[in-house]
């Protein structure tokens, strides 16, 4: 029995591995193109949870609700990099942090000025649970689960199958020598920084069903995307996928043997992988 019961929780290890992959993608992605750490990714999140619960209000369709709110949370993004992210390319990181950090405290405001500061949660979509392997498993998890593999072919497609993909892989792989054959960079930027928002909103309307939107909730996300990004290497997809796993399933487990270290696990992977490979899993030195 006890089997059963590390198996059903690594699968839910496995489901919170899935929804990190999906924020931290966005992130990856984003900082690939640019170049720019975005800490303000954390708060399109939060605006994905908080305009899927205004349509859906409206709706009663969830499906409709999270992938209009992602689209919204999309455009938010483009505006953002137009006017304020494309003025600090090339400067030093502290600068990319001081504009994006400025932004979450704008946007955490506009939440609680729109929004108000209550949580607020839309009518449970994935309640109930399945036996496996005699253990009851949520349903959420199983979302999570086929969600985060589906986005995950949908980025591969994207970045391998399409025109856009293939100048994006080629702007991240040699900038100068993309650039100099004729790609165009703003457009590259801006809508790479509209794919990474769009994952974001994406992933704060999928956690929405079974947890509450409240203000600032992107605070907490952003610091597990941070970590799943330098572990598995800045810029990396690839990376990104792996190490969202392992903090999934390092954080599941660690609640299962040693739940009195759980919160301090993710850290500990994190220093772990940086003292031996501080380029990240997959990242370049």
């Amino acid at each position: 029995m006890e089997t059963a019961a590390i198996a059903v929780q690594a699968m839910l290890g496995m489901s919170m591995g899935m929804l990190y992959w999906i924020v931290s993608s966005g992130l990856t992605f984003t900082f690939g193109v640019t170049r720019v750490l975005n800490f303000a990714h954390g708060a399109f999140y939060m605006f994905g949870a908080y305009f899927t619960l205004s349509i859906f209000e409206l709706t009663q369709n969830y499906i409709v609700s999270l992938l209009t709110a992602a689209a919204i949370v999309a455009l938010i993004g483009a505006v953002s990099e137009r006017v304020l992210i494309s003025r600090i390319y090339g400067l030093p990181v502290p600068f990319q942090l001081v504009l994006t950090f400025g932004l979450v405290l704008i946007f955490d405001d506009l939440v609680r000025i729109f929004w108000g500061t209550v949580p607020k949660m839309i009518p449970p979509q994935f309640v109930g649970s399945f036996n496996i392997f005699g253990r009851s498993l949520p349903i959420f998890a199983l979302y999570f689960i086929i969600t985060g593999i589906v986005i995950a072919l949908v980025i591969y497609l994207l970045l391998s199958k399409t025109d856009w993909g293939m100048e994006i892989r080629a702007l991240t792989t040699d900038r100068e020598t993309a650039m100099s054959s004729g790609l165009n960079p703003s457009f590259l930027y801006v809508t790479s920084f509209m794919f990474g928002s769009f994952l974001a909103g994406l992933g704060g309307g999928l956690y929405l069903p079974i947890s509450s939107a409240s203000p600032a909730m992107g605070e907490h996300i952003i610091i597990y995307a941070f970590i799943v990004t330098v572990i598995g290497g800045l810029g990396s997809i690839k990376g990104a996928f792996i190490s969202a796993l392992i903090i999934g399933m390092v954080e599941s487990l660690g609640a299962f043997f040693i739940p009195w270290m759980t919160i301090a696990l993710p850290y500990i992977a994190l220093a772990f992988v940086l003292i031996l490979r501080p380029e990240g899993i997959f990242g370049e030195k």
